[in-house]
């Protein structure tokens, strides 16, 4: 393009860029109302998530993020154990539940200290998986025509996703052995699940 097919330049904006003005008002006005929707989006343990005892789910994650020691007073425990109608113990004197036993001693347990090891699982996601949010969030503007309500809401969708897997994938430090054997397997986050549904998420 030659130099006086250059659009006409007045110090700050030329003749061609002023073209359109009134659409590109209302398109980012349009825009704007749109981003003004919502402003942000919380993933996590909301304060609703409970176990069935009331203990708030986020206080449970945050004791297995950081970790924390217990003491634990000294007390009286009930073992239930099934005898055999030859006066011997079932399954090698091993616990039984409690409607299985026809037997049950009571023992007294010395104060100890439990220690929870930190399983950093939600730090660890922010950490793999954040520098992929502001793009991401990007796009979904994009194709959602900067519908921000939308666009948090499917973000939020796929944090959410990414903290169950951490959950799911965490493995280190594993469970201790006694742990193992109460529940039967080895998923240090992972016990009745209550955790592992309360994942959620939440447009502001």
């Amino acid at each position: 393009m030659a130099e006086r097919d250059q659009p006409a330049s007045h110090g700050h904006l030329s003749v061609a860029e002023l073209k359109g003005g009134a659409k590109l008002k209302a398109y980012l006005s349009t825009m704007a109302k749109q981003l003004a929707k919502k402003d942000e989006v919380d993933v996590g343990f909301l304060p609703e998530a409970t176990y069935p005892d009331d203990v708030p789910v986020a206080y449970i994650a945050a004791i297995q993020e950081y970790g924390g020691t217990w003491q634990i007073p000294a007390h009286q425990v009930e073992v239930f154990r099934r005898l055999k109608k030859n006066g011997e113990f079932a399954r090698g004197g091993r616990f039984v539940k409690k409607a299985q036993a026809n037997i049950v001693t009571t023992h007294d347990v010395a104060d100890y200290t439990v220690t929870i090891p930190p399983r950093p699982f939600f730090r660890t996601m922010i950490a793999k998986n954040s520098p992929s949010w502001g793009p991401a969030l990007g796009a979904l503007l994009v194709a959602s025509n900067f519908d921000s309500a939308k666009a948090l809401s499917q973000i939020g969708d796929e944090m959410a996703g990414q903290l169950q897997d951490s959950i799911r994938d965490f493995t280190d430090p594993p469970n201790a052995p006694s742990t193992i054997r109460k529940k039967g397997f080895n998923k240090p986050l992972i016990d009745t699940g209550t955790m592992l549904r309360s994942v959620d998420k939440a447009i502001r």
